[in-house]
């Protein structure tokens, strides 16, 4: 496995996400009711009395690439909530090698162990995919989370996403061959970004895989010769889908399955 991904807060300034400026938007279509709501899927589903309770409490940010929302055991103090982007939750080693877990676009949220009652974690949180977002106090969010209704499913439903995605990661880190594992997880990673091109080197590829940058050069040659991706730069633009599903272990259709089930369709 390769060293860690670049930490926020060694970033001046990123810790945390940046306010956005007054009239910058986050593209918030209106609700049936005529108040705005934000392209996050949890906050864009809550209940108008829950979603008026904690609207003047959210705050917009920028959420650029290699911003850490969370560090391993410290304080939950923010969840954010991605309008575009991408975040990833990666478990860590103490030599600072690392593995990623589990992603999260906006059908999610970071920080949903404070929620449920867990100040810490035990995982990094970062931005692997730079966009945009809403962050809130955790305990101010939990206020809500307590007293039940459409968001407590909300939540649940989100959870069991997520705990799909970790326990197929286990099996497909164990016994998957790099190149399907790559493929999978480009495929993933297009899915929650809702876009076929990704900014990523493949040193970041091979954190995020545990495998070593070489192994991951030839996967991703071999699926570039295929013609499935296109690699340049540190972007990597998704020219075949269909091939690159071809080449993907079940894993990607078996957690897709259960996103496809959850989320309703363009949400």
């Amino acid at each position: 496995m390769s060293n860690g991904p670049p930490k926020g807060n060694e970033l001046p300034g990123l810790r945390g996400g940046a306010l956005l400026q007054p009239g910058e938007s986050l593209g918030t279509p209106s609700s049936g009711n005529g108040h705005a709501r934000p392209r996050n899927y949890i906050l864009a589903q809550m209940s108008d009395a829950q979603s008026a309770s904690i609207a003047k409490s959210l705050v917009p940010v920028e959420l650029p690439l290699g911003l850490s929302l969370s560090l391993p055991h410290e304080e939950i103090e923010y969840l954010y909530f991605p309008t575009s982007g991408l975040i990833s939750t990666d478990a860590l080693t103490e030599s600072g090698d690392s593995i990623e877990v589990s992603l999260i676009g906006r059908e999610g949220f970071a920080g949903v162990f404070g929620l449920l009652g867990h100040s810490q974690m035990a995982h990094s949180v970062i931005m692997q995919g730079a966009g945009f977002g809403y962050r809130i106090r955790m305990s101010l969010f939990r206020e809500e989370f307590l007293k039940g209704g459409p968001l407590l499913q909300l939540v649940h439903s989100f959870l069991y996403m997520q705990m799909t995605q970790m326990t197929q990661s286990v099996l497909c880190n164990r016994l998957h061959a790099v190149e399907a594992r790559l493929a999978r997880w480009l495929l993933a990673s297009a899915d929650r970004m809702e876009s076929e091109e990704l900014q990523l080197t493949q040193e970041f590829l091979a954190q995020m895989l545990g495998s070593r940058r070489s192994t991951v050069t030839v996967a991703a040659g071999s699926l570039q010769r295929a013609g499935f991706i296109d690699y340049t730069r540190g972007r990597i633009h998704l020219v075949n889908r269909a091939g690159l599903e071809s080449a993907a272990c079940e894993c990607y259709r078996i957690v897709r399955a259960t996103y496809d089930r959850l989320l309703p369709k363009n949400f």
